[in-house]
């Protein structure tokens, strides 16, 4: 099932994205979801708390950019969004200033390999789980493989 959301960029990042996308041989929606992914993995944002949500600063030209995105991605993208307190225009704007060199790094290393498809890079692995803690309502997501998968595949291997 695929969600739809919009955006606005910056037309320089706009026109950045597309460019990239194209030259990885990717969708746009695919580069953003790698993108955003790879810094959650490499942990560069500390989750903040208490905080309203911040958004990017005027005064610039925007492009407006309609995105389909898979369920789970949706939902990442959101959690992305709540953890760091920040819209995902601002996401988009502080991935692409902060951590666009290391990821494009990061794919030119995996374009290298034989088995190499852009698409296995989009952002998966993502669950969350509620349940009731001493009576108390809760939640946990997890931006990778969930622990007990994890557990349960290594007393598996002989």
């Amino acid at each position: 099932m695929e969600i739809e959301t919009t955006t606005c960029l910056s037309l320089e990042h706009y026109q950045l994205i597309q460019s990239l996308s194209e030259q990885y041989d990717m969708s746009i929606c695919s580069f953003l979801s790698a993108l955003i992914g790879f810094a959650a993995e490499i942990d560069l944002v500390p989750p903040a708390t208490f905080k309203c949500l911040t958004y990017r600063n005027r005064g610039t030209t925007w492009k407006r950019l309609h995105l389909m995105l898979f369920a789970d991605e949706y939902e990442f993208f959101m959690d992305i969004c709540k953890v760091w307190k920040m819209s995902l225009a601002k996401v988009i704007e502080f991935c692409l200033n902060n951590i666009l060199n290391e990821f494009l790094r990061f794919l030119d290393s995996k374009i290298a390999e034989e088995d190499y498809y852009t698409d296995s890079y989009r952002y998966r692995n993502y669950c969350f789980e509620f349940c009731r803690e001493d009576n108390i309502q809760t939640g946990k997501f997890y931006w990778g493989i969930h622990p007990k998968i994890i557990q349960k595949t290594k007393s598996q291997t002989p």
